[in-house]
C-alpha cells in the first residue's frame, strides 16, 4: 500500500511565499549554512507560531541542503529538507546580551559555510562581514510587537530546536539547558505542515532578515 502524504493548500503557499529575484515557486535550503534562505524564514516562523513567541532560531545543522517545489507540496517534501523533522523544540529565556552573542557566533564564519549559521525570526540583523569575529552585528532589532534594538538586559523567550536550545552546535558558551523554560511535543516538520495549512499572510523574499552592510 502507498503511503498517502499531505497535500498542502497550494492557495495557503501562494499567501506565504513569493519571491525578490527567487522563484516564488520554490523553497530552498542551498546555502543556509553561509545566508538566509527562505525555508530558513519559514522554519523559524513556523516555530515562533507554535511556541507562541516572537523570535526564533534555527541553526544551519537542522538543514538539508535542497530544493523543493511548492506546487502540491507533501508533508514528505518539508522533512526532505530537515535533518531531523521529528525533533521537538523548546523555548529559552535569554538575555540581549545572550542573544546577541548567539547570531555573533552565527556570523562568525562567514564567508566561510558553517553549520552554527543562524536563520531567525523576529529579528533583523545588519552585519559588517569586514569586521572582526565577536563585532560584527552593527543592528540587531526586533521586529514583531514592539520594534526596538535588542536590549542587553531584557529577557526574551527564543524559540529553537530543542539540540539548539540545549547548546549544540558551540552555543553551550552562550547557553544550554538550563535556560529552557518550555518544551513542545510536536516535530519540526509537524510544526511547518500545521503552519503552512494555517494559511498565515506572510511574505518572504529570502534576503531581508540577515543583511550585510557595507562599513561607513
Amino acid at each position: 500500500m502507498k503511503k498517502a502524504f499531505n497535500i498542502l493548500p497550494v492557495l495557503a503557499l501562494a499567501a506565504l511565499i513569493y519571491g525578490s529575484g527567487t522563484d516564488p515557486a520554490e523553497l530552498s535550503t542551498v546555502k543556509a549554512n553561509q545566508q538566509e534562505t527562505n525555508f530558513g524564514d519559514l522554519t523559524a516562523d513556523a516555530l515562533c507560531h507554535a511556541a507562541k513567541v516572537k523570535i526564533g532560531l534555527v541553526a544551519a545543522v537542522s538543514f538539508k541542503p535542497g530544493t523543493v517545489s511548492a506546487d502540491n507540496l507533501t508533508s514528505e517534501q518539508v522533512a526532505s529538507l530537515l535533518q531531523k523533522p521529528e525533533e521537538h523544540w523548546a523555548v529559552s529565556k535569554l538575555t540581549g546580551a545572550q542573544l546577541r552573542a548567539a547570531v555573533e557566533r552565527g556570523l562568525s564564519r562567514l564567508p566561510l559555510p558553517s553549520t552554527a549559521f543562524l536563520q531567525v525570526a523576529g529579528l533583523k540583523v545588519q552585519y559588517n562581514p569586514g569586521a572582526p569575529r565577536g563585532s560584527r552585528i552593527t543592528a540587531l532589532t526586533t521586529t514583531k510587537g514592539t520594534k526596538a534594538p535588542v536590549d542587553a538586559t531584557q529577557e526574551y523567550q527564543v524559540v529553537m530546536p530543542l539540540s539548539l536550545a540545549k547548546g549544540g552546535s558551540g552555543y553551550f558558551q552562550i547557553f544550554d539547558q538550563d535556560d529552557i523554560i518550555r518544551r513542545g511535543s510536536d516535530g519540526i516538520s509537524q510544526v511547518i505542515t500545521t503552519y503552512l495549512s494555517s494559511g498565515a499572510k506572510i511574505k518572504y523574499t529570502g534576503k531581508d532578515r540577515i543583511v550585510a552592510v557595507t562599513a561607513q
